[in-house]
């Protein structure tokens, strides 16, 4: 796991696979959606595909 930067309350790393629970509790949740515009997650596929999405932008 690359690390691109850290304090002492945060971490900015690269997503993970490891990451679909958390990505899914967030991105499902439609409170955070009310900021982002977009459509809040319905299962958890949705999570793994957009991890698979966003992974190769950090390369």
């Amino acid at each position: 796991m690359e690390i691109f930067a850290e304090t002492e309350r945060c971490i900015l790393r690269e997503i993970l696979p490891e990451d679909l629970e958390g990505m899914y509790d967030l991105d499902s949740d439609p409170e955070v959606h009310t900021y982002l515009g977009n459509t809040p997650l319905t299962d958890k596929a949705q999570a793994a595909d957009m991890i698979d999405f966003i992974r190769p932008i950090y390369r």
